[in-house]
């Protein structure tokens, strides 16, 4: 009898270990995912840049020395030569694709929109930023809150994160930052760069930490003490410097 039992237990045992193993590779193999993708999306986006600023030279080139003669010889011009120019210019249609040439900025993962990349190098946390604060978005990756602004933009922009052994624990160390440490947010072709400044706990009803401000910070939050859903963990930190995603 006690053998069965053993037996039991060592098979539920391992079973439980191998659910939370599959949960912790499953995680870890969306997180790159989503990683790889923002940064697709990017080199898209630069790519998508430069050839249109490469369509442009090219059109300037079109125009040869013959054509430029040919409008020389074309001068002085009639005043009626003149109306039927500005007329058919004003009547000229757009090309097709100008106004939309830029790719969408909106990069989807699981319905969720990818809004970015932070790191926290103090911590060693590197994170996609999903739109959305629930389970499917934490589960993943850093949640931006809605109705706050995007990073990099005047104002609040609130940041959420789990802290839990299995998924989403990229918020886990957020105790050990202190004042002067930098978080860096990499957003479409920009990268901010913000220092920590202060850090404190509060209730889960303290709503007014999700407030709009007048200069451009972070608000970090996650659950604390570890574990536990009592209480909020709060780390702000202000907008030091942008400059243009170079990677």
């Amino acid at each position: 009898m006690r053998k069965y039992l053993s037996r039991i237990l060592i098979t539920a045992g391992l079973i439980i270990i191998g659910i939370a193993l599959y949960q912790k590779v499953n995680t870890i193999y969306y997180q790159n995912k989503l990683m790889n993708e923002y940064d697709e999306y990017i080199s898209t986006l630069k790519n998508q840049g430069t050839n249109e600023i490469e369509e442009l030279i090219d059109d300037v080139l079109v125009e040869t020395d013959d054509d430029i003669l040919e409008a020389n010889l074309l001068v002085p011009e009639t005043e009626e030569a003149k109306e039927i120019d500005n007329s058919e210019e004003n009547n000229i249609a757009e090309p097709e694709g100008v106004e939309n040439s830029k790719p969408d900025l909106v990069k989807l993962f699981e319905n969720k929109e990818i809004s970015g990349i932070i790191e926290i190098p103090k911590i060693n946390v590197s994170a996609a930023i999903l739109e959305g604060t629930d389970d499917s978005a934490l589960k993943y990756a850093v949640g931006h809150y809605p109705g706050t602004v995007q990073p990099g933009e005047d104002g609040n922009s609130v940041l959420l994160g789990h802290r839990n052994y299995v998924y989403g624990h990229f918020f886990r160390k957020l105790d050990k930052l202190e004042a002067g440490d930098r978080v860096v947010i990499k957003k479409d072709e920009n990268i901010y760069t913000y220092v920590i400044y202060e850090s404190f706990v509060v209730k889960p009803e303290d709503t007014w930490v999700l407030d709009k401000t007048s200069d451009s910070i972070i608000t970090m939050i996650t659950c604390t003490p570890i574990g536990t859903y009592t209480d909020r963990l709060v780390v702000r930190g202000e907008l030091l410097e942008e400059k243009e995603n170079q990677s």
